[in-house]
């Protein structure tokens, strides 16, 4: 009963009081035409139920993007429009869309095996590892999944190239079978294949190939020791510019009639394309199945979330803290 009530209390909180404080939109999102109150009743109660779930970590901004208006915003906990918010895990999406790129750019196939951008390296030989034969095997898709096999340890952050340290990380299990959702070793894999098929710094790339062209300009991204960035946590942003990286996906890649992501990038990334499972190309299913037409969404740790619902042609970003 007590759980019956606390959703309906933030259903109420979220349906209407919070709508009269709502930040009027400036820059480059225009006003919207619905008040919140009068917005779809599934969005309402998928994002009250959102807040009953994350209710040990305080929401601190709330925006929703309808047909490309901002049609409800709000701030506490000390945020506002100018005030980067760290992402968490939604950085492996972001990490998502820059492998993108460089498949648009023809630098990088899902399919390429991942040892064929380490093998010049790798010191002692690939299979120095006994038991690791089946890393031959590993492809970008599999870390793009998190099937890859690599365990969840951060310990490559701290070494001279974090990236072939990830890669020379002892395998778990063999790739292509089990999902395990890892944090460390495998999103730092593939920050180093992109920065060696690009050859450039992953933020320098970042920075001018999706940040720029998106008018993003808030983003800091923690480093690991040799000077890279971090690949499964560390990104931050303001709300706003998280708001274009999900109408960028909304978009199929596209802003402002330029191209960012290959064509069909973002279905291509959304769960249940390549996989069974809730999880596509580091992105979440966001679990609320057909009501919501096949939504997915960026997510991390403390309630951050960037939800993209194709059908609805809605983006909504929601963090806490």
């Amino acid at each position: 009963m007590k759980k019956l009530l606390s959703i309906l209390l933030c259903a109420a909180i979220l349906v209407f009081p919070l709508a009269l404080s709502a930040s009027a939109a400036d820059g480059d999102f225009a006003p919207g035409a619905k008040p919140w109150w009068i917005q779809p009743w599934w969005l309402k109660i998928q994002y009250a139920a959102k807040s009953w779930m994350q209710m040990g970590f305080k929401e601190d901004s709330m925006l929703i993007l309808h047909e490309g208006k901002l049609v409800y915003e709000q701030y506490t906990q000390g945020q506002g429009l100018d005030v980067p918010h760290m992402a968490m895990s939604v950085t492996k999406s972001v990490l998502s869309a820059l492998v993108g790129i460089a498949v648009k750019d023809g630098l990088i196939d899902v399919q390429d095996k991942v040892y064929e951008y380490y093998i010049d390296d790798v010191k002692g030989g690939l299979l120095s590892f006994p038991g690791q034969e089946s890393k031959l095997n590993m492809t970008v898709e599999h870390l793009l999944t998190m099937r890859s096999g690599l365990p969840d340890t951060q310990d490559c952050y701290r070494a001279a190239d974090a990236g072939l340290a990830a890669f020379e990380t002892p395998q778990a299990r063999a790739p292509g079978g089990m999902f395990v959702y890892n944090t460390g070793a495998g999103p730092q894999c593939l920050v180093g294949i992109v920065e060696r098929a690009t050859g450039k710094n992953l933020l320098e790339f970042a920075q001018e190939r999706l940040f720029g062209p998106l008018g993003i300009t808030s983003v800091t991204w923690e480093a690991t020791d040799c000077g890279s960035n971090k690949g499964g946590l560390g990104i931050s942003m303001t709300s706003r510019d998280m708001l274009r990286f999900g109408q960028l996906y909304l978009n199929d890649g596209v802003w402002n009639g330029q191209r960012i992501l290959p064509e069909g990038w973002a279905a291509q990334s959304q769960p249940g394309f390549n996989t069974i499972l809730s999880y596509g190309y580091l992105f979440w299913g966001n679990g609320w199945g057909p009501l919501m037409g096949g939504s997915f969404e960026a997510r991390g740790y403390y309630g951050q979330f960037i939800t993209v619902y194709p059908g609805k042609n809605v983006v909504v970003v929601r963090t806490g803290s």
